[in-house]
């Protein structure tokens, strides 16, 4: 009978813990909205003569979620219990990505994936990876984008490439998190923009 007894507090306190203890104070709901920080880093480059369109941004992985993702271990995964994200990661990134090269001048026109217009090169897209790396205090968050670039007309691909950022937590709870994932986007939008400027 003891044993039965303790099963129900063995679950309550396991429930508990997928919070991580990173939420701290009363178990409110808190809602991120992912931002490319200012500054992006300045890019030498002539325009180049293309229109450019930009896919959305894909993804299959479970990082992939409403909620904030962390990891405390290797291979595995847990989702924040009262930290959630405004939007999918995938869908923030497409809007990030979108915003960034429109705003650039690497291209003579940027379009996105909803446009008519034909484009000369497509840019896809896919996240890998974005979860916290809870394994230690503060910890950090790994991003991994992969994204390739193709030339419509001739049908080929011109380059590839995966993008990684860890970015270190300031604090370890669900804000510091998520001001983690802010400075790991702004630093692969930069690293990608720095990337298709040198790819021809």
């Amino acid at each position: 009978m003891f044993k039965k007894a303790l099963i129900p507090l063995l679950i309550v306190s396991l429930g508990g813990c997928v919070n991580l203890g990173l939420n701290s104070g009363e178990h409110q709901r808190q809602t991120f909205v992912l931002e490319d920080l200012p500054g992006s880093r300045p890019v030498v480059a002539v325009t180049q003569p293309y229109t450019l369109l930009v896919e959305n941004t894909r993804s299959s992985s479970f990082d992939n979620n409403d909620s904030l993702v962390f990891s405390r271990t290797p291979h595995t995964r847990g989702r924040y219990q009262y930290a959630h994200w405004s939007e999918l990661p995938s869908v923030r990134w497409s809007e990030l990505l979108f915003a960034r090269l429109a705003n650039s001048s690497l291209y003579t026109t940027v379009v996105d994936a909803n446009s008519d217009v034909r484009a000369d090169r497509y840019l896809s897209t896919e996240l890998l990876a974005f979860y916290d790396d809870a394994s230690s205090n503060p910890g950090f968050v790994h991003v991994e984008l992969r994204a390739q670039l193709i030339d419509s007309k001739q049908h080929r691909l011109i380059a590839r490439r995966v993008f990684v950022q860890n970015a270190a937590l300031t604090s370890f709870n669900a804000t510091g998190a998520a001001a983690a994932f802010n400075v790991a986007a702004h630093d692969i939008l930069n690293d990608l923009t720095a990337w298709l400027a040198a790819t021809k």
